[in-house]
């Protein structure tokens, strides 16, 4: 695993941690997020690496916070290697619309534009029915 990788896995296990005490179901204790029974919403941020340089796990840490703290977050998933796939979990689309508007994150966005991804794709989607087990 590349010191990079470790430190992303690091900055997202923790914050995610952090949110979970409290006001937020956001806990990873198997490494996924607990989440309500559906419907809920789903955000699908697919993206590749053009460098994580300077400030990328800073604000990767940040936005796991701040997220957490935004009315209607569920939980968050993330892996990253040269392909990276994090998906956060929302009560509602205006739930979703709101975290999207946020000022900080719409600078973690533009700076994700220019800096660090050579590509992304967001999807949206509706949660109808979650299945599964625990480790």
């Amino acid at each position: 695993m590349s010191q990079d990788r470790l430190e992303e896995s690091t900055v997202e296990e923790s914050a995610v941690e952090k949110s979970s005490e409290g006001e937020s179901s956001a806990s990873v204790a198997d490494g996924l997020a607990r989440t309500p029974q559906p419907p809920y919403y789903a955000v699908i941020f697919t993206s590749l690496k053009a460098e994580y340089g300077h400030g990328y796990a800073e604000m990767a840490e940040r936005m796991l916070e701040l997220a957490a703290q935004q009315p209607g977050f569920l939980g968050v998933e993330s892996a990253r290697e040269q392909l990276g796939i994090t998906v956060s979990y929302w009560a509602s689309r205006e739930a979703i619309a709101a975290w999207k508007a946020n000022i900080e994150h719409r600078e973690a966005q533009r700076l994700g534009r220019e800096r660090w991804y050579s590509a992304f794709r967001t999807r949206i989607c509706r949660v109808e029915r979650e299945y599964g087990m625990s480790g």
